[in-house]
C-alpha cells in the first residue's frame, strides 16, 4: 500500500527542487528521504523525477502523480482535521490557496474588504505558485490568490481557469542601508561583483528575476538562495547582499530606512496580483460571492 508520507515527501521535493532542501524541510535525513521517493517510484512502477537536472524535474509520470498527490493529501488532511476537532475548522469555509508572500502582505486586508456583510469563513492554504495552480485545477481549493508576470505567462491551461486582477506590485532590487547610504550598488564590476541573495530559478519570483537580468550587463555573485521570500528579505536586511523582492513585502523597511531600492526602472518588473477560479459553474456559492465582491472592488479601484 502507498504511504501518505511518501506523497508528502514527493510534494516537498516538487516544492524545493532538491533532495537536500526537501529532506531538511521534512526534518529527515537525506538517505531516508531518498528512500521514500524511491519507494513511491517502485509502487507506481515508473521514475517520477529526473535526477540529472537541477533543480530536479518531473517525468511525465511524475506530473500526473503530483496532481493526484495534491488532491489526496488535501483530502486526507481535511478528514484528519475534522476528526481531531470539527469546531476548529470554520463551517462552510472558502478554501483559498495563497502564495506565501501574499499570505503575509496582502491577504488579510483584502479578505476583510471582501467581507462587508460580516466575516466570511475561510481556510488559508499557503503554497508555492505551481502547487497552488495544481490545487485549484484539481479541487484542492476554491480560489487562488497569486502573483502573475504578464511578460512571463505560466504554462497552465488558460481555458480551465478565470482570473481578475486585484492590484499590482513591483519586483525590484533592494539593499541594506548603513548611515543612510546603500551598502551595495549596481552594476558592479568583473573584479568586484555585487553579492546577491536570490530565489531559485524554479521559483516563480526566481524566473521573473532571471527575465529581468537576461539582457542586463550586471556583475553579481550569488551567495545565498531560498524560495522563502521573507527569509531573503531578512538576509538582505542583514547586509548579505542585493536581492529582488516585491515592494509590498518591504513597505515598513523602506519607511524606516533600513532598506533602499537600487538600480533604475529597467531592473524592475510589474507584477499583477490575480484572483483565480475554475469556471463559475464549479465554484461553491460562498466562494463565488467572494469572487464577485473582489472583482467589483478591483473595478472600482478600491
Amino acid at each position: 500500500m502507498v504511504d501518505i508520507g511518501w506523497l508528502e515527501s514527493f510534494l516537498a521535493l516538487v516544492e524545493h527542487g532538491s533532495f537536500t532542501r526537501a529532506a531538511e524541510a521534512q526534518h529527515v535525513s537525506q538517505p531516508a528521504f531518498s528512500r521514500r521517493i524511491r519507494a513511491l517510484e517502485i509502487w507506481f512502477g515508473e521514475p517520477l523525477v529526473d535526477r540529472s537536472t537541477y533543480p530536479v524535474s518531473l517525468t511525465p509520470a511524475g506530473v500526473k502523480v503530483r496532481a493526484g498527490a495534491i488532491e489526496t493529501v488535501a483530502a486526507i488532511s481535511a478528514v484528519r482535521d475534522e476528526i481531531r476537532g470539527r469546531q476548529r475548522t470554520p463551517r462552510g469555509a472558502v478554501r483559498v490557496a495563497v502564495t506565501h508572500t501574499l499570505a503575509t502582505t496582502f491577504f488579510a486586508q483584502w479578505w476583510a474588504s471582501c467581507s462587508d456583510q460580516g466575516p466570511v469563513p475561510c481556510v488559508l492554504l499557503p503554497s508555492n505558485t505551481l502547487d497552488a495552480y495544481d490545487a485549484l485545477l484539481h479541487g484542492g481549493c476554491d480560489l487562488l490568490l497569486a502573483y502573475a508576470d504578464p511578460a512571463l505567462p505560466l504554462s497552465i491551461p488558460v481555458a480551465e481557469v478565470e482570473w481578475t486582477v486585484l492590484a499590482e506590485d513591483v519586483l525590484a532590487p533592494y539593499t541594506s542601508v548603513t548611515g543612510r547610504q546603500p551598502d551595495f550598488s549596481l552594476p558592479g564590476t568583473a573584479a568586484h561583483p555585487v553579492p546577491m541573495v536570490t530565489h531559485s530559478q524554479g521559483a516563480f519570483l526566481g524566473r521573473v528575476t532571471e527575465r529581468i537580468l537576461a539582457e542586463r550587463d550586471l556583475h553579481l555573485l550569488p551567495i545565498a538562495q531560498s524560495d522563502f521570500t521573507s527569509g531573503l528579505a531578512a538576509l538582505i536586511g542583514a547586509g548579505l547582499g542585493i536581492g529582488w523582492l516585491p515592494g509590498r513585502l518591504v513597505t515598513s523597511e523602506l519607511a524606516d530606512g533600513t532598506l533602499q531600492q537600487v538600480g533604475d526602472a529597467s531592473l524592475t518588473a510589474t507584477l499583477e496580483i490575480r484572483l483565480y477560479r475554475v469556471p463559475s459553474d464549479k465554484v461553491p456559492a460562498r466562494a463565488a460571492g467572494v469572487w464577485h465582491r473582489a472583482a467589483g472592488l478591483a473595478a472600482d479601484g478600491s
